[in-house]
């Protein structure tokens, strides 16, 4: 089997992805993406797994160009072609590149009409999925020209907020705004941030947040089981910290037109799709061409997408690997409960209950206990922080930490 990169900036993804690859031996290499200033960054928690041979670092400033660089002066072998795996939209994007193509194996659009930065466009998720007869909030999108915003006259209240890309935008603009005056609050971050557009839809009451999370070789679309959101970590928005895993079962309609979706785009690699549930209908949210962070839970309810991914590159057969999720079970982000308890938004006993109480930890491994040893250690030394204290003090009696 090739090697195999996993680019991205959480550990707890890239861990994941790092263990279903070690079913097939691969050699795996981590590139931890971050925003570094002068000191060396530390050794991160996956780079203590046992199937990790080696670990890069990569300084997000220096932008797509950048990681390109590292990877053909670092990761590129003659006569091989390793197989790219990203877990972040920003590495999704910055290995779509003809030089990265010439040398490893990555996702990809196969039909090559459009790129893999023109599906990261929400809008243009948003016209393919209403083609193939999914629901969708519908939107308009307010672009930055010349010195201001273009406000369009169709904009209704309340409406919500994002950029059309999520490069390197993060969650700042996801927002639900009331009025105009709302509105212009979001577009004055957006433009802090260089975001030149922003996709505003009409605001959906949502009665629950789902995800799937799939793989597609170009022809056949293999989407196994339904994520379904239980509770939202709060220092990381729009990350679900628990959920629960389940069988597609009642969902066959919807995961069609999901399947349709990836064959019309012609995405061949691991996908993740966010959708929602407002009075009893389904509506799609948006697309990551790349494992999503609650993806972790299918891969650890036993379907192995990243093994399927590489088998597929290899032209290898994946009909004896398993291919649905059978029962549901309930799962926990340890590495999101730490933010939260690190920021002072859980007590500790809140923090063991969670962790106790699920099916699915995406850390805690019997056959790879190192990551899970220094999760722990980190564990121990937050209990006794005076920084985290104070801020737990001072979320208790409801006053922001500054």
């Amino acid at each position: 089997m090739p090697s195999v990169i996993v680019i991205g900036n959480s550990y707890s993804t890239r861990l994941g992805v790092i263990r279903a690859v070690a079913s097939l031996e691969c050699e795996v290499t981590i590139i931890h993406v971050g925003f570094y200033g002068n000191d060396c960054p530390s050794k991160p928690l996956d780079g203590y797994s046992k199937y990790v041979n080696d670990i890069l670092y990569f300084n997000r400033q220096e932008g797509e160009k950048g990681l390109v660089k590292l990877l053909l002066e670092k990761c590129a072998v003659k006569g091989q072609n390793p197989i790219i795996i990203p877990t972040s939209d920003f590495a999704a994007l910055a290995i779509d590149d003809e030089e990265i193509k010439k040398h490893f194996s990555v996702p990809y659009i196969h039909n090559e009409i459009n790129s893999i930065g023109y599906w990261m466009d929400k809008a243009n998720q948003k016209e393919l999925a209403l083609r193939v007869g999914l629901n969708a909030a519908d939107s308009v999108v307010i672009e930055k020209k010349g010195k201001g915003y273009v406000m369009p006259d169709s904009i209704r209240y309340p409406c919500f907020t994002k950029p059309i890309s999520s490069i390197g935008a993060g969650k700042k603009c996801l927002q639900r705004c009331d009025n105009a005056i709302a509105l212009q609050k979001v577009l004055g971050i957006a433009e802090k941030n260089g975001i030149q557009k922003i996709l505003v839809e009409d605001y959906i009451d949502i009665e629950q947040e789902y995800a799937i999370l799939g793989f597609s070789d170009g022809k056949d679309v293999v989407i196994p089981g339904i994520i379904e959101f239980q509770r939202e970590c709060q220092s990381h928005k729009g990350i679900a910290m628990t959920g629960k895993v389940m069988p597609i079962d009642g969902f066959e309609d919807l995961i069609g037109k999901f399947s349709d979706f990836i064959r019309q785009m012609g995405f061949v690699g691991i996908f993740d799709i966010d959708f929602l549930e407002s009075n009893g209908i389904f509506y799609f949210d948006e697309m990551n061409l790349r494992i999503g962070g609650s993806g972790v839970a299918i891969l650890n309810a036993g379907v192995n997408l990243p093994a399927m991914f590489v088998k597929a590159i290899c032209r290898e057969s994946t009909d004896d690997m398993a291919q649905a999720v059978t029962h549901a079970a309930s799962f926990v982000n340890e590495k999101m409960v730490l933010d939260d308890f690190a920021e002072g938004c859980m007590s500790f006993r809140k923090y063991r209950k969670q962790l106790t109480e699920a099916d699915i930890l995406f850390i805690k491994n019997e056959t790879d206990v190192a990551p899970y040893k220094i999760f722990e250690k980190q564990v121990r030394d937050l209990l006794f922080s005076y920084k985290r204290i104070a801020k737990r003090v001072l979320h208790v009696l409801g006053i922001r930490y500054s």
